[in-house]
């Protein structure tokens, strides 16, 4: 039913997260039925439920920042852009930091600190005396293979869980499961395309919001937005 509180949730979905004046004065009824029904929440601004701040949507984005390029960060360029993101900043920094998925750096001649993703780290520096050998990299290739299918499974039985349907955003699927762009696309890409073990479809493109796109993986000429798991 086209009712002013079914418009009202297309537009958080399209979007996520709505300020007061992003919110006309005839959809005030409509967001407070929203609030009650717990279909949107208020932190400070109002959010599509399951996409408020948390730790764990903070630690996401800290850890999604740091794989954007291989570069040393400033902690004022790791912090929130919203407000009531940021009381979860210092304790999601502090979590990557203990499990050393982050590393603090300090650099000759300044006097702040740095941190980078600790696979870039890896990355940059030569450790070509110590590598493993062929067989211990295919075994550990193998077993971080499997860890990660476990995560994407158990990410996507949740989702159709709480949506009630098979096919899911690529978009949620990665923000559920907390891998990195890179590692999903290429496990779908391996899992997907070449084994089906699932399908992609297409969606529609036009409603789709900016983090939905983005995670679009092509396939035969045509965006898809929307993932299928066998179960």
């Amino acid at each position: 039913m086209d009712t002013p509180a079914a418009r009202l949730e297309k537009k958080f979905k399209r979007k996520h997260r709505l300020i007061e004046s992003e919110i006309s004065k005839t959809q005030k009824a409509a967001l407070q039925r929203l609030l009650k029904e717990g279909r949107v929440v208020r932190a400070r601004a109002y959010y599509l439920a399951g996409y408020e701040p948390t730790l764990q949507s903070e630690t996401e984005r800290i850890l999604q920042k740091l794989l954007s390029r291989p570069s040393l960060f400033q902690r004022t360029a790791l912090r929130s852009p919203y407000k009531e993101g940021q009381p979860f900043f210092r304790p999601a920094l502090s979590e990557l930091l203990t499990e050393k998925r982050v590393v603090r750096l300090g650099v000759s001649g300044t006097d702040g600190e740095y941190f980078i993703h600790r696979d870039h780290l890896v990355n940059t520096l030569d450790f070509s005396d110590s590598r493993p050998s062929k067989s211990a990299e295919a075994h550990q290739g193998e077993q971080n293979s499997k860890k990660l299918t476990g995560r994407i499974y158990k990410a996507y039985e949740r989702l159709t869980r709480d949506k009630g349907r098979r096919s899911v955003f690529i978009s949620d699927l990665r923000r559920t499961s907390g891998i990195s762009w890179e590692e999903l696309r290429g496990w779908i890409e391996q899992e997907i395309v070449e084994k089906g073990q699932g399908q992609l479809d297409e969606g529609d493109w036009g409603a789709a919001t900016e983090e939905q796109r983005a995670a679009a993986v092509e396939l035969r000429g045509r965006k898809r937005l929307y993932i299928a798991l066998t179960t």
